[in-house]
């Protein structure tokens, strides 16, 4: 879960809170409006816009009655989950993925490496923890393996099962993730997002800003679209207030009042 202020300043009790899934929703919008000259459309376009948007599909089940952090009062965000919670979550969302079809299912395996080997410090954390993450990871890829090894003997695909297809996919769901997480934290300032995929190989950075403060206008250099105005959205939910039980957070976020994100983009 993510959670965005909902007061009038940074110390405000009350956020918007938005539930994992919606928030990856958000960015295979992001991709489904993906390309132009400088920047390649996604390939295959349906399979990549699609594993996009379940990217975070492993937390379905957890977004429907969500835990309870006792020392902050709100259901736990997605930081503060331990390896034994989401390494389960990531196995269960690559299993429901695949529901849809091995390449979703590959982008969101690929998307959980991304997080681990960027995020996941194997050094710091306990010696229980590292091991669980590594066996997940060699878990994870065996079924990468597997996958490209069955979707190489379609001759509509094989082209996206490259090395360099994959990596490219990846990275594109990687930038998209994270565009869509400044969305819903709200961008009033000026946000980088690295290594974005252009065409071939190469990437570049994109700076997403705010030229009058509002969250929901907003300007991104280089521009990575097809057209010229891109507007995208995603649901959450008003929670107000801190929590001390499981069961009455969890009525809360049921009666919660609806909560729009967009944000619209425009050439600078």
């Amino acid at each position: 879960m993510l959670f965005r202020n909902d007061g009038a300043d940074a110390n405000s009790v009350d956020v918007i809170a938005i539930p994992q899934p919606s928030h990856s929703w958000l960015s295979g919008q992001l991709v489904r409006a993906w390309g132009n000259e400088t920047f390649a459309r996604p390939s295959p376009y349906e399979e990549v816009c699609l594993g996009a948007a379940l990217h975070d599909i492993g937390w379905l089940s957890w977004e429907v009655a969500p835990t309870l952090n006792h020392e902050t009062g709100r259901p736990h965000n997605f930081l503060e989950m331990k390896p034994a919670v989401h390494t389960e979550l990531w196995t269960d969302g690559v299993n429901r993925a695949l529901a849809f079809g091995r390449y979703p299912a590959l982008l969101v395996s690929l998307h959980a490496k991304t997080i681990y080997t960027s995020f996941f410090n194997f050094e710091k954390a306990p010696p229980d923890d590292a091991r669980l993450v590594r066996s997940f990871l060699e878990k994870q890829e065996e079924f990468q393996r597997a996958a490209i090894k069955a979707l190489a003997v379609d001759p509509l695909l094989a082209a996206d099962v490259t090395p360099q297809a994959v990596e490219r996919n990846r990275h594109l769901v990687a930038a998209t993730d994270r565009m869509s997480l400044e969305i819903c934290w709200g961008i009033t300032g000026e946000v980088r997002i690295p290594g974005v995929p252009t065409t071939g190989t190469d990437v570049t950075e994109l700076h997403i800003r705010s030229p009058h403060g509002d969250p929901a206008d907003l300007v991104i250099t280089p521009w990575p679209f097809a057209t010229d105005h891109v507007q995208v959205f995603c649901e959450g939910r008003r929670l107000h207030g801190r929590f001390t039980d499981e069961d009455t957070l969890r009525q809360a976020l049921r009666d919660a009042e609806r909560a729009a994100i967009r944000a619209v983009f425009r050439r600078a």
